[in-house]
């Protein structure tokens, strides 16, 4: 009797935990919207709300760290095995991680647009694109979260699909950044517009990264 109370009680702390971490994944996805307007309001020389946008995702953030807060608490205080606790915390500061370069791709967005920085025609695709692949991999995240009671199988699935579209990214990037170098070596970019580009795309990189690590973190939680 004891047995089957003590395992009621950690499937359903279990399946609460997994659903924080969805519904921060959910508030994630809400920032990575917002971080596509700017991005597309930089291509586009449309910079009025730029501003406006980075402060939303600030707004968004500092209310996700308010709600979840208390997760690690909870995490370490739930009827867990030590591995489990390792495992949820590793995801759950991994997806942290996500927010955290939304946010800093943000700033270096607007660091950009305050400078009044030019942005050469070509960066226009590779950073839509980037940001595109970025929304992918981490739709197929929280797929993989919303599939984690359900079907082990397709969880593995998606997060395979994520460390795809990873490589696509570090694609994109590489031969980006060999370009806008090559400008800048040319004299037909000017420094201070080449590292503020280089950081954009950098950041954009990271998030995909973050998007990775937070996804095989979760494999990892199948596994064990």
């Amino acid at each position: 009797m004891f047995e089957q109370y003590f395992d009621t009680k950690t499937t359903t702390n279990e399946q609460f935990i997994v659903d924080s971490i969805l519904e921060h994944t959910m508030i994630d996805e809400e920032e990575l919207y917002l971080l596509k307007n700017m991005l597309s309001g930089l291509c586009e020389g449309k910079h009025e709300d730029i501003e406006q946008f980075r402060d939303k995702i600030l707004s968004i953030r500092n209310d996700s760290n308010h709600i979840f807060e208390h997760l690690e608490e909870q995490i370490i205080q739930a009827n867990f095995d030590f591995q489990k606790q390792y495992d949820f915390l590793r995801i759950f500061q991994r997806v942290e991680c996500i927010s955290s370069e939304i946010f800093r791709c943000a700033n270096y967005i607007t660091i950009f647009v305050r400078l009044n920085g030019s942005l050469p025609t070509f960066c226009n695709e590779d950073l839509q694109s980037l940001i595109n692949c970025n929304l992918e991999a981490h739709e197929f995240l929280k797929k993989s979260l919303m599939l984690y009671e359900k079907n082990k199988q397709d969880v593995f699935s998606s997060i395979h699909k994520v460390v795809s579209i990873k490589h696509s990214i570090h694609t994109i990037y590489f031969n980006a950044i060999e370009t806008i170098y090559r400008l800048s070596n040319e004299g037909s970019l000017k420094l201070g517009d080449m590292r503020s580009i280089e950081n954009i795309f950098s950041s954009l990189v990271n998030i995909g990264d973050s998007v990775e690590s937070a996804s095989t973190s979760l494999e990892w939680l199948l596994i064990t």
